[in-house]
C-alpha cells in the first residue's frame, strides 16, 4: 500500500506543479501599466505654469492710466492760514487774465491795493452770488469760486471790467474766468468755469502788484 501511496502523490504534485505551469502562462493578468515619467508630467502640464500666467498685462502696463498732477497741485479746497478772517486792502477791483503755460494754464487777478490777501478756493456744484444766493452763469462743466478779501465797493462811475478775453482762453482748459467787482461785506467773489470736468489746481499770492494767482492742471 505505501508504495502505490507514494506513486500517487508523486502524480498529484505532477499535475499540481503543470496546472501551476499553465496558469502563469496563461491565466495570469499582465500587471497594470506603471504611469511613465513622461505621462506624468503629460498630465502635470494641465495645470498654467508661471509662464503661462506672466503672459497677462500686469497693473502697471494698463494703458488706461493716467499720469498724476504735479506737486502742489489738488481737488481739495484750499484757503489762506487767516480764511474768513478779512485780509489787506485790496482795492475793489480785481481785473482777470488767462495764461497757457506747459502742463497747465493760469487765471491771475491784479488788485490795486497794496494789502496782503486772505482767500478761499474751491469747487462747487451750482455757482451762486455771495450775499444774494442768485444763480450765476458760468461756462464750463466745473466751477471753481474764488472768494477773496479785503474788497471794498467801487464807485457807481466805475465800469464792471470784463472776463478773460476770449483769445487769452483759446487753447487751454478754461471755459470762462470772471473779474472781481466789489465785495459784500468785504468778500470778493469770482468764478472760472473749467471746461471738462474738475482738475486739480493750487493757489499763490504775488506782490507789487497784489495778484491772486490760480494754476490749473491741462496735463
Amino acid at each position: 500500500m505505501r508504495p502505490s501511496r507514494t506513486v500517487s502523490s508523486i502524480a498529484v504534485l505532477a499535475v499540481g506543479a503543470l496546472a501551476l505551469v499553465g496558469c502563469s502562462d496563461g491565466t495570469d493578468p499582465a500587471p497594470s501599466p506603471t504611469p511613465s515619467p513622461s505621462a506624468t508630467a503629460s498630465s502635470e502640464s494641465v495645470t498654467p505654469s508661471p509662464t503661462a500666467s506672466s503672459s497677462s498685462p500686469s497693473p502697471t502696463a494698463s494703458p488706461t492710466q493716467q499720469p498724476s498732477a504735479p506737486a502742489g497741485f489738488s481737488l481739495a479746497d484750499a484757503s489762506s492760514a487767516t480764511f474768513p478772517e478779512l485780509g489787506g486792502d485790496l482795492g475793489s477791483i480785481g481785473v482777470v487774465r488767462v495764461g497757457r503755460h506747459t502742463g497747465y494754464d493760469r487765471v491771475v487777478w491784479q488788485f490795486a491795493g497794496p494789502g496782503r490777501p486772505s482767500y478761499q478756493v474751491r469747487y462747487v456744484a451750482e455757482p451762486t452770488a455771495d450775499g444774494s444766493g442768485d444763480s450765476v452763469d458760468v461756462r464750463g462743466k466745473a466751477y471753481l469760486e474764488v472768494m477773496v478779501t479785503f474788497v471794498g465797493v467801487p464807485a457807481e462811475s466805475t465800469p464792471q471790467p470784463s472776463d478773460a478775453s476770449a483769445s487769452s482762453i483759446a487753447g487751454t482748459v478754461i471755459a470762462q474766468a470772471m473779474p472781481v467787482y466789489g465785495g459784500f461785506e468785504g468778500y470778493g467773489q469770482s468764478f472760472v468755469g473749467v471746461r471738462d470736468r474738475q482738475r486739480p489746481f493750487k493757489v499763490t499770492v504775488l506782490t507789487k502788484p497784489t495778484r491772486l494767482v490760480i494754476d490749473i492742471y491741462s496735463g
